[in-house]
């Protein structure tokens, strides 16, 4: 336990424990909140909210499974009473979940630079996009090693902070629009794309990164007790899907799906018919998400790598992810970054998965974890990236 949390007692505890709640609740949001709607407008159209309310109740199960190993693995490493064959099976989901981080911070910053640059150029241009998001990790990845966690940390509240109340804006503009539809007599739902059932769940399966970012607890370890981080991640996922389900509910109507502006690529396209002058703040609230979200998962990167020994200390595990990250977001399209990361994620929350089955005790526990599990490797073996 930290001497920070040491100290904390009472309000103190409320206080920390909001303060972890910042790292997840910043990669959940930077996860997907600005892609979600156009791939979940793709795949279901008027039936999106049905697709956004079975990712967040999967990401809830899987949340359940990372809670559970932060008191499990950490009470029994502490007792010296870890298995073997499960502390190696927990090697090499840290070492999946550090090529994932490095996968999501290059998607993170590409979406970034897709809205900057869809701000500026219709259509984008994906060289300078790519330009972009590379020299953004290279800041990030200064700082980092510079200043290490507390600057990242500073930076992130300020950036979440920013993302939270400019959503408030965007979803009381696009409740607006919608109000003012139905007022007009011209309220309609984008149809239900002709896609088979099998396809559809494929592709949704390959939007478990626009959930992610609730499991950056487990490797908050040096800055707060296992008890604040669980709490912190309860927090941080309740609280996302709150967003995320208000603002797939008021973008729905809004979708161009059906009709002569087809279907959206970005979130730009909707609030250009629904409210031109909402470009501006959905950029704004892309450039901090997105930044807010590479910063929180780097943190983690950098957590997780000074586990694997002494060489991976000082500003070695930024450098490392810095490099791997520029490089993937100047090679790979961002919709086949969306579903590698998901891969990836998935991949990690499988072997999580089987850690739990591992270290609980109960039929209906081990049961449950175990579907996780099934369900976690199915959807890293067989995702599909959007069209």
């Amino acid at each position: 336990m930290s001497s920070r949390v040491r100290r904390a007692g009472g309000k103190s505890t409320l206080r920390l424990t909001l303060a972890a709640t910042v790292t997840p609740l910043a990669s959940i949001l930077g996860s997907g909140l600005l892609i979600i709607v156009p791939i979940l407008e793709r795949t279901l159209g008027a039936l999106a909210m049905l697709g956004v309310l079975g990712i967040l109740v999967i990401a809830w199960f899987v949340g359940s499974v990372i809670r559970h190993n932060v008191v499990a693995l950490e009470t029994a490493e502490a007792n010296h009473t870890l298995d073997e064959r499960t502390a190696l099976i927990n090697r090499i989901g840290d070492a999946v979940i550090v090529v994932a981080y490095v996968i999501s911070v290059a998607l993170y910053l590409r979406i970034m630079a897709q809205y900057i640059v869809g701000f500026f150029r219709s259509g984008g241009d994906p060289v300078v996009e790519s330009i972009i998001a590379g020299a953004v990790v290279v800041l990030i990845v200064v700082i980092g090693a510079v200043r290490g966690f507390a600057g990242l940390d500073r930076l992130d509240r300020y950036s979440l902070a920013t993302v939270l109340a400019l959503t408030v804006v965007l979803v009381a503009a696009l409740l607006t629009h919608d109000a003012g539809v139905v007022a007009s007599g011209e309220f309609a739902l984008p149809p239900i794309p002709e896609v088979d059932s099998w396809t559809t769940l494929l592709i949704l399966g390959g939007t478990v990164i626009t959930v992610q970012g609730f499991e950056t607890v487990r490797f908050l370890g040096a800055q707060y007790d296992a008890t604040i981080r669980v709490t912190a991640s309860r927090y941080a996922q309740l609280a996302a899907a709150a967003i995320y389900v208000a603002f797939v509910i008021v973008a729905t109507p809004a979708m161009g799906l059906g009709t002569a502006s087809g279907a959206d690529v970005t979130l730009l396209t909707i609030t250009a018919r629904a409210a031109p002058w909402l470009a501006l703040p959905l950029v704004l609230s892309a450039v901090l998400s997105q930044f807010s979200a590479a910063i929180a998962d780097v943190s983690a990167a950098d957590g997780n790598l000074r586990g694997f020994g002494r060489w991976f200390s000082g500003s070695r595990p930024y450098l490392i992810t810095g490099v791997l990250a520029i490089a993937l977001t100047s090679t790979l399209p961002l919709l086949l970054l969306v579903s590698v990361a998901s891969r990836a994620f998935a991949a990690y929350y499988a072997i999580e998965a089987v850690i739990a089955v591992r270290t609980s005790t109960g039929v209906w526990r081990k049961l449950g974890f175990g579907t996780v599990a099934a369900l976690m490797a199915t959807i890293a073996a067989l995702a599909q990236p959007a069209a």
